[in-house]
């Protein structure tokens, strides 16, 4: 809000923490370090990817779509903070979009239920925050419902990424 004298967790957008100038035209003194951490969250994400599609036991067409799609998406998102904020949305929602169809595809076979209704609902929570963010409509609710598919979306990277660790540790129990 131009008005606020502060960040406000219910009206503010987590990038614009990221904008040289804050909405009262200050000086953005938080923005080198929400530009790192943005960095980090960009790379951490692309590792992300590179994992994801360890989950599944085929390592098929649609395994190599889902890492290389999903990191070049990340590989997008880093540019968040520059003033190509608005088009970086548009290309991650529509690359991350086609990174994740052949993820769904695989995760009909997939056996764990609780992390399939939680993959499809941080996708169902992305599609609503880039439906308003491209459209505008409800664009009043979109700050604290971007934070809340980030919440979601934490959890699940992290749940697949444990999967994954321990998988991984299982194949090398097995071979030592």
């Amino acid at each position: 809000m131009p008005t606020a004298d502060s960040y406000s967790f219910f009206n503010n957008f987590l990038c614009d923490v990221m904008d040289p100038i804050t909405k009262q035209g200050n000086f953005n003194s938080a923005r080198n370090l929400a530009v790192i951490s943005h960095l980090v969250l960009s790379f951490t994400m692309i590792c992300f990817f590179y994992l994801l599609p360890e989950i599944f036991n085929k390592r098929g067409k649609n395994f190599y779509l889902i890492r290389y799609t999903g990191m070049f998406t990340m590989s997008v998102f880093i540019f968040m903070y520059t003033s190509y904020h608005d088009l970086v949305v548009t290309l991650t929602g529509i690359f991350g979009t086609v990174a994740l169809v052949p993820f769904f595809i695989e995760l009909r076979h997939y056996p764990n239920k609780p992390l399939k209704i939680l993959a499809y609902a941080c996708f169902i929570l992305s599609i609503i925050v880039f439906f308003i963010f491209e459209t505008k409509f409800g664009f009043y609710y979109l700050p604290f419902l971007q934070k809340i598919t980030f919440l979601f979306d934490m959890v699940w990277v992290i749940w697949v990424s444990l999967i994954v660790l321990r998988k991984k540790q299982q194949v090398e129990m097995n071979v030592a």
